[in-house]
């Protein structure tokens, strides 16, 4: 079914017959229904299939973490939200080929936090029981109490953490406590970001590893 919209002279969206109609990025779009291609997906195909797949499935096994870190960079009225917008990084930037020419994500290349601010540096992190011991460089322009660090930890077996705030940038060390889904004993990735809590502002994420 479709709907006539302004009058008989004005536009229509949905389906007449054969024919569909529908708008994309303010243009009014005609086409004809789709054909099911009989021929075989080419190698080039497989391997986009893959990729496309490998990507999604990271990214909703990270979803919360990643609705919060690209939050302040979809506009407010966009058809591209927040995690749509991490998925397009993931599939952009982070996509690399093993040695079996099969896709996996670099974890070392996903911004699970994004922003104008600037990375922390020096980051190090180490682990004690259920206890994550994290430090990183003082930097001078992060000097004042609005400024606090932000945490990422997952691993592949059910953790998903996001510590925000947990301390001020200048202290330069804090500790977090572990949730109970890291006794699984898989290896938790870490990342640190900065949080400017007074303009809601964040840096980019850095990586700093893992721990098990």
């Amino acid at each position: 079914m479709a709907i006539q919209e302004n009058g008989p002279n004005g536009l229509f969206k949905g389906k007449v017959g054969s024919i569909y109609a529908y708008e994309l990025n303010g243009k009014n779009i005609i086409r004809g229904s789709r054909r099911k291609s009989n021929k075989p997906p080419s190698e080039a195909m497989l391997m986009n299939w893959q990729k496309m797949k490998v990507a999604s499935t990271f990214a909703k096994e990270m979803v919360e973490l990643l609705k919060y870190g690209y939050r302040n960079l979809s506009p407010k009225g966009s058809r591209i939200g927040a995690f749509q917008m991490a998925q397009r990084h993931i599939l952009k930037d982070a996509m690399e080929l093993d040695a079996d020419c099969k896709y996996y994500v670099n974890v070392e290349k996903v911004f699970i936090f994004r922003g104008p601010l600037s990375s922390p540096a020096g980051c190090s992190v180490s682990r004690k029981g259920n206890t994550l011991y994290l430090k990183w460089t003082v930097m001078p322009e992060y000097n004042t109490n609005f400024y606090k660090m932000n945490f990422g930890l997952f691993n592949l077996d059910g953790l998903l953490q996001l510590e925000i705030g947990a301390t001020e940038v200048h202290r330069g060390a804090c500790t977090v406590t572990l949730n109970s889904h890291a006794e699984n004993g898989a290896p938790i990735h870490i990342y640190f970001g900065i949080w400017d809590s007074f303009n809601d502002l964040l840096s980019d994420s850095v990586y700093c590893g893992i721990v098990e």
